[in-house]
């Protein structure tokens, strides 16, 4: 019954292949030149290493120039290696091929120009060097803007690194000096707790000398004082001038004391938003651009743990374990990226189920293997593979560590 179309199917199908094949070449069949640089842009280190291990290779202890090497070795001729490598740029490169097949030639280089300048000149230069028949102008003029990209590249991730350098150690200074005002601020806050005692002790002693009763003595009615009386009336009155200066220099004290509270308090104000300040410029370091307002938040809920369309967001990203007090800063660099964020301490004692739930929720878990524990980290490793997450280990538990992962996650 189906014959017929299935007969249609598979014509359409060979015509199509038969197409590309008059167009293209096998990979192995590309000048020599131009395989080095397909392979570096177009086969990343880890499909590199699943190439060769299915080919029966040792790849554990290999470095990344060592997989370049021994796929170059293997892509001169039509060897399982090359066959691979073949297949796999053809499936990642299969639009950007039906775009560009009905291009004429001279076209092709404006097009590999063009993508340079992008900064995405992976799918153009494949393309380029898989087309056959290509003039020898064309062949030249590729193999040089393909050779002068690789100094171009070489020199701005020097140029990378070294601004990174110099964001690491602005960062650790501007943490030193976080920590420094934190110290101080500290200090002012224990200053400023015994200041208050020591104004409140002042106003009990000020209410307690104000209750005391003033002895008052009357005159007496008789025209005659007799002496010893009227030096103990003397002696009456000096005390409660004494007294009288007492109070009134306890309510000096703790007039002055009160303005110094006031300062200290202002002072307090002042360094909280030195703090933020700086924890601002740390976080902007930290994730390569400014930290957003709440104003500018991707969402209106102004944070993922309460927002209420939680559960409808787009992509989400789970971090398990890590220091709790810095949860803060790993909720921020996270919606800076526009992603939402859920945490786990790591803590196992309540079981998996509530674990269990955030992991169903998110795209993505990381997991530092550092502030950790290990019931933890073989736990989440678990329900990720249950429920089909991706999962990525950290080295550590720190924000640039988070930050590097995050990067490369689609919003």
């Amino acid at each position: 019954m189906f014959e017929g179309l299935l007969e249609g199917i598979g014509m359409e199908t060979a015509a199509k292949e038969t197409e590309d094949a008059v167009l293209f070449q096998s990979f192995w069949d590309i000048p020599t030149s131009l395989k080095c640089p397909v392979v570096g842009l177009g086969v990343s280190d880890e499909e590199g290493r699943r190439i060769l291990k299915k080919c029966g290779r040792r790849i554990k202890a290999l470095a990344p120039w060592e997989v370049h090497r021994d796929i170059m070795e293997e892509v001169g001729s039509a060897s399982a290696v090359a066959r691979r490598v073949d297949a796999l740029l053809k499936r990642k490169f299969a639009d950007a091929i039906a775009k560009v097949k009905s291009l004429p030639e001279e076209e092709l280089l404006p097009l590999l120009k063009a993508a340079i300048a992008r900064g995405d000149a992976a799918e153009a230069l494949y393309c380029v060097a898989m087309r056959k028949a290509l003039s020898v102008d064309t062949l030249v003029s590729v193999v040089g803007e393909a050779h002068m990209m690789g100094h171009t590249t070489a020199i701005d991730l020097f140029e990378a690194r070294k601004k990174e350098l110099k964001s690491v150690a602005k960062v650790k200074d501007l943490t030193e000096s976080l920590e420094a005002e934190r110290r101080e601020r500290r200090r002012l806050g224990r200053e400023l707790q015994g200041m208050a005692d020591e104004v409140r002790e002042l106003r009990l002693a000020l209410e307690k000398r104000a209750e005391e009763p003033v002895a008052v003595v009357q005159a007496p009615v008789v025209p005659e004082v007799h002496p010893a009386y009227g030096d103990e009336l003397k002696r009456e009155k000096a005390k409660r001038k004494e007294r009288e200066r007492e109070r009134d220099t306890l309510a000096r004290e703790a007039r002055k004391h009160e303005r110094e509270m006031r300062k200290l308090k202002i002072r307090t104000r002042e360094l909280e938003n030195e703090n933020k300040a700086l924890a601002d410029e740390v976080m902007s370091l930290a994730i390569g651009r400014p930290v957003p307002s709440l104003s500018s938040m991707p969402c209106e809920g102004r944070g993922c743990s309460t927002c209420p369309e939680m559960e409808t967001c787009s992509r989400r990203v789970l971090m398990v374990g890590g220091l709790s007090r810095m949860e803060p800063h790993y909720r921020r660099v996270a919606e800076a990226k526009g992603l939402g964020f859920e945490y786990h301490d790591g803590t196992m004692s309540g079981g998996r189920k509530c674990l269990e739930k955030q992991v169903t929720r998110c795209d993505m878990v990381v997991c530092p293997v550092t502030c950790n524990s290990h019931n933890a980290c073989r736990s989440v490793k678990k329900l990720c593979s249950k429920h089909n997450k991706e999962i990525r280990f950290l080295p550590t538990s720190s924000i640039s560590a988070l930050t590097g992962v995050l990067l490369d996650m689609p919003a």
